[in-house]
């Protein structure tokens, strides 16, 4: 009798585009689907480089004649054999590539960032005139403690949300490997856009949690950013103040130049009633304070706790750390959710955890008033969604201030 025929649903088929195992983040999505069992890894084109890619499905043991050579074989072998594809390409590449998918009439879950810049969003929606399947994996959202303080916030714990600060600091693009030399990023991250890639990289986790925290969307930005690493040509830090709906102040850091910061990661929301903070090198547990002086550390076996401590989280009892790859399969355990409710023909009911082109779209539009204040030196509103306001490279503005 098979798994499907006892009640338990058939494994979703996956194809990955990218995600080699030299890449910085294929074998975490390799070992986060993994987790939960809810999906095979049956195909792919891991790498262009063909020992890496032959190299990768060997290691992911995908059978050699579903390795393929290149984006378009992998369409066209692929189109109805898969349930989804994964894009772990570079930026730059998501947009062609998941236009070509959607056209293709393949779910695609994309890695952040989905696009370089809004106008490339709506690019993105019009191939999806077929209703296809998107999503973006926003890992960190996975993290059991703060979906604990999402149900908080939704049930008025903290009374009127006034403030929400969340960084992200990192030291890679100032750091020094032992002999004394930089430590190289891929190439991709040194070459900026309209929307700085330090942005595109980091910028866009910040805002997930901010949207995905409170559902405030950002309504105006004064931005200051600065480039401090061992590569001139690229903005590495940015510090962002931002007016949200309801009343909501927030604050943002992200950046890659703060010595001694491996992946600093910290939310702190504060509102009317009560406040919390959260750090990922911590991600068991929470602080929490209230208007009578109260402080209260909160972890998975915490009496009140109503979210954190539910049987999906539980891979092992409280007091046993679960981390980073946990949280990504606990967000691919939503993403097989929402594309079993697609072949439900229940696709109206869209998924509280999963993010996807509206949430990347509501970004970009942050992160380019981010750079456009950076560049004016003032407030400025985001525009609104479906509005494209024109923007000069910021290489050609940066030009002249570096020849001084």
């Amino acid at each position: 009798m098979s798994p499907s025929s006892q009640g338990v649903p058939e494994k979703l088929r996956l194809a990955f585009l990218g995600g080699a195992v030299n890449s910085a983040v294929g074998r975490a999505h390799r070992d986060a689907i993994e987790l939960d069992q809810k999906f095979d890894l049956v195909a792919g084109c891991f790498s262009r480089h063909d020992e890496i890619n032959r190299e990768t499905a060997a290691q992911y043991r995908i059978e050699p004649e579903r390795c393929h050579v290149d984006f378009d074989t992998l369409l066209l072998k692929e189109a109805g054999n898969i349930d989804a594809l994964v894009v772990l390409t570079p930026t730059q590449q998501h947009t062609k590539q998941v236009v070509a998918a959607l056209e293709a009439g393949i779910s695609v879950i994309s890695e952040k960032a989905l696009a370089g810049s809004s106008a490339e969003t709506r690019m993105i929606n019009n191939a999806r005139s077929n209703g296809a399947f998107l999503a973006v994996t926003y890992n960190y959202t996975g993290y059991p403690m703060l979906r604990e303080i999402r149900s908080m916030v939704e049930h008025g714990v903290f009374g009127e949300l006034q403030q929400i600060h969340i960084e992200m600091p990192q030291e890679t693009f100032l750091r020094l490997r032992r002999d004394g030399t930089p430590m190289t990023p891929q190439d991709w991250r040194l070459h900026d856009g309209p929307v700085p890639t330090v942005s595109l990289d980091l910028g866009v986790h910040v805002h997930s949690l901010l949207h995905f925290l409170t559902q405030r969307e950002p309504k105006e930005v004064c931005a200051t950013s600065q480039s401090f690493g061992n590569f001139p040509q690229v903005l590495d830090n940015v510090q962002a103040l931002v007016r949200c709906a309801g009343g909501l102040h927030c604050s943002m850091w992200y950046g890659k130049t703060a010595l001694g910061q491996r992946n600093g990661l910290r939310v702190r929301l504060y509102g009317s009633k009560a406040s919390i903070e959260w750090l990922q090198e911590t991600p068991e547990i929470a602080y929490f304070y209230d208007r009578k002086g109260r402080k209260q550390i909160l972890d998975r076996a915490s009496p009140d706790i109503m979210v954190a401590n539910h049987t999906r989280y539980e891979r092992f009892k409280a007091g046993h750390p679960s981390g980073f790859i946990e949280a990504f399969a606990n967000y691919y355990a939503d993403l097989a959710d929402a594309l079993l409710q697609r072949k439900a023909n229940t696709a109206c009911l869209s998924h509280p955890y999963v993010l996807g082109l509206d949430e990347a779209e509501e970004g970009l539009r942050l992160l380019e008033a981010i750079e456009r204040s950076r560049l004016e030196n003032r407030w400025v509103d985001i525009e609104p969604q479906g509005v494209q306001r024109p923007m000069t490279e910021r290489i050609e503005i940066r030009a002249p201030q570096l020849a001084l």
